[in-house]
């Protein structure tokens, strides 16, 4: 008779969690890192504004409105690189919770594993058993001829 585990269905279901659980976690790593790249983006956008300003004003006469447009346009970019990190802070909370989420349907999926483990360990030492009973009973039949 061949090892069957009754509750095989039910490793598949928790592997296929587990798998899930690991693609949207992908996703929110996905996610940090396009929000990353749009922060660097305003850094860097901002760091251009800055440079270009210095530069104007080092060889032209100081204008007024071009300081003023500067200036809001540089603390529109920091706002941007404040709701950008806001937004990263959000992520950063939902990737630990799908960790969490993926550790827990790993555990449960090494649970289940470990006690097919233990079964199947049963069922060979019972096996093994009943052929050592086979065994002796052919042994001590070809005695007794």
């Amino acid at each position: 008779m061949a090892f069957r585990f009754q509750l095989e269905p039910l490793i598949t279901i928790r592997d296929n969690t587990l798998k899930e659980k690991q693609g949207e976690l992908a996703k929110a790593y996905e996610a940090r890192r396009i929000v990353e790249e749009k922060q660097q983006e305003l850094k860097q956008e901002l760091a251009e504004n800055i440079v270009a300003g210095r530069q104007r004003l080092q060889t032209e006469t100081i204008d007024i409105e071009f300081l003023l447009g500067l200036r809001r346009h540089e603390a529109y970019l920091n706002a941007q690189i404040n709701d950008v990190q806001e937004r990263l802070q959000q992520i950063d909370a939902e990737i630990e919770l799908r960790r969490n989420a993926v550790l827990e349907a790993n555990k449960e999926l090494k649970m289940i594993e470990k006690l097919k483990e233990k079964r199947y360990e049963k069922y060979r030492a019972e096996e093994n058993r009943k052929e050592t009973i086979r065994i002796d009973e052919i042994t001590r039949k070809k005695t007794e001829f």
